[in-house]
């Protein structure tokens, strides 16, 4: 019988080296796109968003317009190089597994260094606070339906602040409908620097994978997944930390004591309502990290329509964690570049400390790596 790869006369690829491939291609449109960039900004210099930008890059705050364009087209040309050297490898391994994991890390350290701005957090975090209102609300209600003992429980919570917030508080649907505005308004004001966010979250991610799985092949690497997987559930309980000091803020601004929030003459309702959205989504990201140690981490469960019982696929739950994990690390260093102009040293280690990406960002990025390492365990056979 004719094989398929003889019909067809093509080199079957091995199952292994096909994600590495994707994540090549994916690097080398993204450095691309960087590249694009760049010569955009040294030829308009006016064009470039981290000129004007209220936060912005590392590379851009001590670079003139000039060499920040320079800087930008050099990361991306080097992408270039590299990523066409893996895709030219094809099935085959890089002849120098470590140096390839290497260049791939550096990419992504010079992406995040040169790219990172801290308009990617605060954009992120709108969306993921909204979609994690929604998201409560469907699963409270499904719940009620099909696990009555969690889900009552959780509407009568749920009732229960949104009485709190409306009653104690001042949230108004007046406050809702104005920051849903506002913000539909930001997203359209700022979509020029939006798309080089995600730009660079795809050209970190990428280059990031690349050198997981590159470096996997090596003995380091190896050994250091298994330190990984042996301590992933304290990697993960401290990832799941990163969050916690700003939940605990906003959830105080429906207390008598409310933290860090302005006088009562200036909370307004629409910025209550943006305080409690953006709190609705860290505790979200609590909950999701924890995810990653929990039953639910591994089984979908019994109560979720058409997958409950069902085996979590590990990308699922990968992907948005790394995804994640790179958003909140790239805007790591911008943050701490905010933090550093605060009147005081006291403030600005308060600011690090209630929005410690510099940490959350690389424990979470620790803690996705393990799972990942850990689901890839046990998928193996027994001998």
């Amino acid at each position: 019988m004719t094989s398929v790869r003889e019909s067809t006369g093509a080199t079957a690829v091995p199952p292994r080296t096909r994600p590495r491939r994707w994540l090549a291609a994916t690097a080398l449109l993204a450095s691309a796109a960087i590249a694009a960039l760049g010569t955009a900004w040294w030829l308009v210099p006016d064009s470039d968003p981290f000129v004007t930008a209220s936060s912005r890059s590392l590379a851009s705050a001590v670079l003139d317009p000039t060499q920040f364009a320079a800087v930008v087209i050099a990361t991306g040309l080097v992408g270039i190089v590299v990523a066409v050297a893996l895709l030219a490898r094809g099935a085959r391994e890089p002849r120098a597994p470590f140096v390839a994991a290497v260049a791939a890390a550096l990419l992504a350290l010079a992406a995040t260094l040169v790219l990172g701005d801290a308009g990617t957090i605060t954009f992120a975090g709108y969306v993921f606070g909204f979609c994690s209102v929604v998201a409560g609300v469907v699963t409270t209600c499904v719940l009620v339906v099909r696990a009555p003992r969690l889900g009552v429980p959780l509407l009568v919570l749920l009732v229960a602040l949104v009485v709190v917030a409306v009653s104690w508080a001042g949230l108004t649907w007046q406050g809702v409908t104005t920051f849903l505005g506002k913000f539909g308004a930001a997203l359209v004001a700022n979509a020029g620097l939006i798309a080089v966010s995600a730009i660079s979250v795809v050209a970190v991610l990428a280059w990031v994978a690349i050198a997981v799985s590159v470096g996997r092949t090596t003995r380091e690497v190896r050994r250091f997944e298994g330190w990984l997987v042996r301590h992933r559930r304290v990697l993960t309980v401290l990832a799941a930390l990163g969050p916690l000091p700003y939940a605990v803020v906003r959830a105080s601004w429906l207390t008598p004591w409310p933290l860090f929030a302005p006088a009562a003459d200036e909370l307004s309702p629409a910025m209550l309502t943006t305080g409690l959205m953006l709190g609705a989504g860290a505790v979200a990201a609590v909950v999701l990290t924890l995810g990653l140690i929990l039953p639910w981490g591994l089984v979908f469960p019994a109560w979720m329509p058409r997958v409950g019982g069902r085996t979590v696929p590990a990308r699922l739950a990968v992907v948005p964690g790394l995804a994640a994990a790179t958003v909140v690390t790239i805007s790591a260093v911008p943050m701490l570049i905010v933090a550093a102009g605060s009147p005081t040293l006291g403030e600005a280690v308060v600011f690090d400390l209630l929005l410690p990406f510099w940490f959350w960002g690389p424990m979470l990025a620790l803690a996705v790596w393990a799972y990942a390492a850990w689901r890839r365990e046990l998928s193996r056979p027994v001998a």
